[in-house]
């Protein structure tokens, strides 16, 4: 790669290069100061720069190594992956070639070949030749994919519009342009090297018999527009939607550090000036980086469960909605930065749709957390202008006046006990494990009877726990997620005191949602402990011979990953240990299962909100079940359990499909005059 000697002897070399680089960086940077710092700078919000390791080992595994895009790599199924990467790749590549072959030569033409050696900087271009090509197959496969194949998930307005042509006309005429530069540079210098690509290039336009003046000239014009098709990237970049390309690492950077089923819980609430979020100040940093970071690339969508259930909620608009209003007001002449934007640029509809599930934030490739603006929104819907729908209205006075979301129940806390050896820790503080039964373990009667199979199995181990019993109180999760974050904390602290009563260091929860919030959500109010999922645990108890199923169950059965047990707290083997375990249970695979799993519908505190129309997100995935032809469909989550009988019993199917706990299961493998 030779540099021209001049601007087309106007100017000097370094002049045009360093010149041009500085006026169209410094236009670049002011507008992506204009579209996203600004907004950066006027939230009421600051960024969190805590574990810094961390947050460069996320820029580094997803950003640069493209964990999260590879993901979902398959030559059967989708191979768009592949692609991305290549371009990606030689974004990087050609980056650094740009610090040696342009910034660099052009002060000094000997620089490169000092760095690298002769021989390295011969090899280095025909690496950049090589990936030239590729990226020149990548573009027109992906311009194929996105505008002709056309996928469902690229099929939505918005992934048509034509940004994604121009971006890819830009790409390929950069490679042209590199490809061609080299070509006319290796017939100036009559070059010996050898080049993959460029040199037969070169050795077929020698038989033009071109004047050595014209081969110059050519050489430099398609220098010089291949330094200017760069430098357009800098602008072009933040007027676009490729400002994921900017946004991107800084989103993996301030990502949370959480779990991704963690809502933030705010301090000191009384001195709150605000609650949630509804204009662009009361979004947090990492909320207004987010949605600049979008790709569009419909993955969110994909697997949305209520956008594949025909809601109005679909991850990807709402994301970029929220954007568009952000971007309106960066241009705008006066700025209103307290305009909101529900009912403007999000409905409320949408807003109370999201199940909390997760499944948008897991098959994110620029890590996007699509819950947290929407918590926000929640709240301040709730605590700011006390709108909800009716039925999150009912729960939360439920909440307040009984200490559970249950206002329909007869049952009292203490009642599904009454006749079994269970004790209380007022009856034996020094037990080694709380079991939390949670509400709708103790309230519901369907789920009561999961409970007692949970203390059956756990009497014929002979572990040692206790219950609280009527000491217990929800532990806030349909509030948090409800949006009333004072409620939460309400109850959560009412738990926590009777943990620190009784010096509670080990948990075991039936409920995902109550291992979710005690785990997680609790250490902001103080509290830590050990927290285990039952499933957890019989596992371990079967691993020790504890517990050892015998009787042959004889049936087929499907395990469905409850959304607050898998994707947010990764547990996915232990529940198919147990499944595996009980001797004749033949296991199989739904086809979305693990981190892929569908939502039964009850997250995000829809067990007591209303679905926005009638095509249920139970049914769907009930749907996925079926397909396997198993006898039993198996859940570990009593929201899931509830969901997927009443799924079942409206498709009038016969009597041999069934949902179980696993914990019932697992009891009725164990000799029955073993059981307590």
């Amino acid at each position: 790669m030779t540099v021209p000697e001049s601007f087309f002897g106007i100017i000097p070399t370094w002049i045009g290069v360093y010149g041009l680089s500085l006026i169209m960086l410094s236009i670049s940077f002011f507008l992506f100061y204009k579209k996203l710092l600004i907004h950066i700078n006027n939230s009421i919000y600051n960024l969190e720069f805590n574990n810094l390791n961390q947050r460069l080992k996320n820029v580094f595994i997803n950003g640069l190594a493209q964990k999260k895009v590879l993901k979902r790599f398959s030559l059967k199924k989708d191979i768009s992956g592949i692609s991305h990467v290549i371009i990606f790749i030689s974004f990087l590549s050609f980056s650094f070639s740009y610090i040696l072959f342009i910034f660099a030569d052009t002060i000094n033409n000997q620089f490169s070949s000092k760095l690298l050696t002769q021989f390295g900087k011969i090899l280095y271009l025909n690496y950049l030749e090589i990936l030239t090509v590729l990226v020149l197959i990548a573009l027109s496969a992906a311009l194929y994919r996105r505008w002709i194949a056309s996928p469902k998930r690229l099929s939505y307005s918005l992934t048509k519009k034509p940004e994604s042509i121009i971006i890819i006309l830009l790409i390929g005429l950069l490679m042209l342009t590199h490809l061609l530069s080299e070509t006319f540079n290796h017939l100036t210098n009559n070059n010996a090297d050898f080049y993959i690509i460029s040199n037969p290039i070169s050795n077929q336009i020698q038989h033009l018999n071109l004047s050595k003046s014209l081969i110059f000239t050519l050489h430099d014009i398609f220098w010089w527009t291949h330094l200017l098709t760069i430098l357009s990237f800098a602008i072009y970049i933040p007027l676009s939607k490729h400002m994921h390309l900017l946004a991107s690492p800084l989103s993996f950077f301030f990502t949370t550090l959480n779990n991704t089923g963690v809502i933030d819980t705010p301090k000191n609430l009384e001195t709150l000036e605000t609650f949630g979020a509804n204009n662009i100040k009361t979004f947090k940093p990492k909320q207004i980086i987010d949605f600049f970071a979008c790709a569009v690339c419909g993955r969110c969508s994909e697997v949305c469960p209520t956008a594949l259930t025909d809601k109005q909620l679909s991850p990807m608009f709402l994301i970029n909605n929220l954007m568009d209003s952000t971007t309106n007001n960066s241009i705008s002449d006066n700025p209103n930065l307290n305009e909101g934007v529900i009912n403007k640029n999000v409905t409320e509809t949408e807003i109370w749709d999201c199940l909390t599930c997760g499944a948008c934030v897991n098959e994110c490739p620029v890590g996007i957390d699509h819950i947290t603006p929407i918590i926000e929104m929640r709240r301040h819907l709730v605590m700011e202008k006390a709108k909800m729908p009716e039925t999150a209205e009912s729960t939360l006075l439920s909440l307040e006046q009984r200490g559970h979301p249950w206002k329909g129940t007869t049952y009292t806390r203490s009642d599904w006990h009454e006749n079994l050896k269970v004790k209380t820790l007022s009856d034996n503080p020094n037990a080694e494990y709380l079991l939390w039964i949670g509400c709708t373990g103790a309230l519901v009667e369907r789920n009561q009877l999961v409970t007692k199979s949970i203390v059956n199995v756990l009497n014929y181990a002979k572990l040692d726990y206790a219950i609280l019993s009527n000491e217990e109180t929800c532990t806030g999760d349909p509030a948090k997620r409800i949006g009333n974050e004072y409620l939460f904390q309400i109850l959560a602290n009412q738990n926590i005191q009777s943990f620190i009563k009784y010096d509670v260091k080990k948990i075991i929860t039936h409920c995902p949602h109550c291992l979710n919030t005690i785990k997680n959500e609790y250490p902001a109010l103080g509290f830590k402990a050990k927290v285990y999922s039952y499933t957890e645990i019989l596992q371990n108890l079967i691993e020790q011979k504890a517990i050892i199923p015998i009787l042959d169950n004889g049936k087929s059965t499907a395990y469905h990953d409850p959304c607050y047990l898998g994707r947010h707290n990764n547990i996915y083997d232990q529940p198919r240990n147990i499944v595996d375990s009980i001797p004749g249970l033949k296991r199989m695979e739904m086809c979305r299962n693990k981190d892929k799993a569908l939502c039964c519908g009850a997250g995000g505190a829809h067990m007591w909100i209303e679905e926005s129309n009638n095509k249920r997100v139970s049914h769907l995935r009930t749907n996925d079940f079926l397909e396997t032809e198993a006898d039993i469909l198996t859940v570990a989550c009593p929201f899931c359990l509830q969901m997927f009988e009443e799924s079942l019993s409206s498709k009038s199917l016969d009597e041999n499909k069934s949902v179980k706990d696993i914990a019932e299961l697992l009891e009725d493998s164990i000799k029955t005059d073993n059981k307590d």
